[in-house]
C-alpha cells in the first residue's frame, strides 16, 4: 500500500506541474499574436519547442523510473506470494503431522505405557533381589566346599573318617536328646498355659459369684432394714438389739470370707505367676543351648553324606555302639502331687459360706 501512494503522489506532482508551464506557455504565447511581430514569434515559439523537448525528456525519465519501481513492486509482490504459499505448505505439513502425532499418542496410551514400565522396573528391581541372593547362596557354597576340600585333606587316613563320623553321630544324638527334651518342656508349658487359662475363667466366674452375692447381701440388708423398721413398733428392745448383734455378726463374718477369699486369689495368682516364669525361663534356656549346638555344628547334612560316601569305599569293621536310649526310655521324672485347684478351693469356700449364713441366723 505504501510503494502505490507514493507512486500515486508522484504522478500527480507530474501532472500538476506540466499542468502549470502549459498555463505559463499558454499566457506567454498570447502577447505575440496580439503584437502581430512576425520574427518575435518564431524565435518564442523555438524556445517553447525546446522547452518541450526538455518537459518531453524529463516526462521520460520519470516514466522509466515508475516502470522500474512498478516492475520492482511486481517482483516483491511475486516473492511475497511465493512465500506465503510456502508458509501455507508448512502449515499443513504442521497440521498433519500434529494429526499424526495425537493418532499416535491416542494410540500408544501413554497412561498404560507408564503402568507397564514401572511392573518391568518393580520386576527387574525384583529379579535384581533374586539373583544377589542367589549369588550370595553360590559364593557361601562355593566358600564351604573350599574348608570342606581343606577338611578333608587333614584326614590322612580312613581310621580318622570312621572315627570323626562316630563323634559326629554322637553330636547327634546328643542333639536329638535335646530337641526331644526341648519338645516335652514346650508341651508342658502348652499344658500350664492352657490350665492358667482355664484357672482365669474360673476366676472371673468366682468374680461374677462375689458380686452376685454383693448383690444378695444388699437386698438382705434392705429387707433387713425394712423388718427393723416394722419390728420397732412390736418388738422389745432386747429382742431388737439381739437381732442388730446378730446382723452385725453376719456382716463381719461375710467381709471376713471375702477378705480370706481376696487373699487366696493374690496367693494362687503369685504362685501361678512364679511358676510360668519359672518354666520359660527353663525352656528358654533350652532353646539357647540347641541353638549353640545347632551353630557349633554348620551343614552337618552334607558333611554325613560325604562321610557315608567314605564309609562305603571302605572295609566294615564290626563296632561295638551303645544302644542310645530313645527319648521314652529316659528315667521318669517325679512328678509333684497335684494342689487342689482352683475348683476344690472354691466348693469349699462356698461350703463355709452358708454354714456363716446359719450361724447369723441363728
Amino acid at each position: 500500500m505504501g510503494l502505490f501512494g507514493k507512486k500515486k503522489k508522484e504522478e500527480e506532482g507530474s501532472e500538476e506541474e506540466e499542468g502549470s508551464e502549459e498555463g505559463k506557455e499558454e499566457e506567454k504565447e498570447e502577447p505575440p499574436q496580439n503584437a502581430g511581430s512576425g520574427d518575435f514569434s518564431i524565435g518564442r515559439l523555438a524556445a517553447d519547442v525546446e522547452k518541450l523537448k526538455a518537459q518531453f525528456s524529463t516526462f521520460y525519465e520519470l516514466n522509466k523510473a515508475s516502470t522500474e519501481r512498478f516492475t520492482r513492486i511486481n517482483e516483491q509482490v511475486g516473492e511475497l506470494r511465493t512465500m506465503l504459499l510456502e508458509k501455507d505448505k508448512d502449515n499443513r505439513m504442521l497440521e498433519a503431522k500434529a494429526t499424526q502425532a495425537i493418532d499416535l499418542v491416542q494410540t500408544v496410551q501413554p497412561d498404560k505405557l507408564m503402568i507397564q514400565l514401572r511392573k518391568g522396573e518393580a520386576r527387574i528391581e525384583s529379579l535384581k533381589a533374586n539373583i544377589e541372593s542367589n549369588e550370595i547362596i553360590v559364593n557361601n557354597v562355593i566358600s564351604d566346599l573350599k574348608e570342606m576340600r581343606n577338611k578333608m585333606q587333614t584326614f590322612t587316613g580312613m581310621e580318622q573318617v570312621v572315627n570323626l563320623n562316630e563323634e559326629v553321630k554322637k553330636e547327634l544324638m546328643e542333639i536329638k536328646k535335646m530337641a526331644a527334651v526341648v519338645e516335652r518342656h514346650g508341651d508342658k508349658v502348652e499344658t500350664i498355659f492352657s490350665e492358667i487359662q482355664k484357672r482365669f475363667s474360673n476366676f472371673e466366674k468366682f468374680g461374677d459369684n462375689l458380686k452376685d452375692l454383693d448383690k444378695e447381701v444388699k437386698e438382705i440388708a434392705s429387707d433387713m432394714d425394712n423388718i427393723k423398721t416394722k419390728i420397732t413398733a412390736f418388738a422389745e428392745k432386747k429382742e431388737l438389739e439381739d437381732l442388730i448383734i446378730k446382723f452385725n455378726n453376719f456382716e463381719k463374718h461375710v467381709s471376713g470370707v471375702i477378705s480370706l477369699i481376696n487373699r487366696k486369689f493374690e496367693n494362687l495368682e503369685r504362685d501361678l505367676l512364679s511358676r510360668f516364669e519359672e518354666k520359660i525361663e527353663k525352656s528358654e534356656k533350652l532353646l539357647n543351648g540347641f541353638q549353640v549346638l545347632a551353630q557349633k555344628t554348620p551343614d552337618l547334612d552334607k558333611y554325613f553324606n560325604l562321610l557315608e560316601e567314605e564309609a562305603k569305599k571302605a572295609p566294615k569293621k564290626e563296632a561295638k555302639v551303645e544302644k542310645i536310649k530313645t527319648p521314652g526310655e529316659e528315667k521318669k521324672e517325679e512328678v509333684p502331687e497335684k494342689k487342689p485347684g482352683l475348683f476344690g478351693k472354691l466348693k469349699g469356700l462356698k461350703d463355709k459360706i452358708p454354714s456363716i449364713g446359719e450361724k447369723g441366723g441363728g
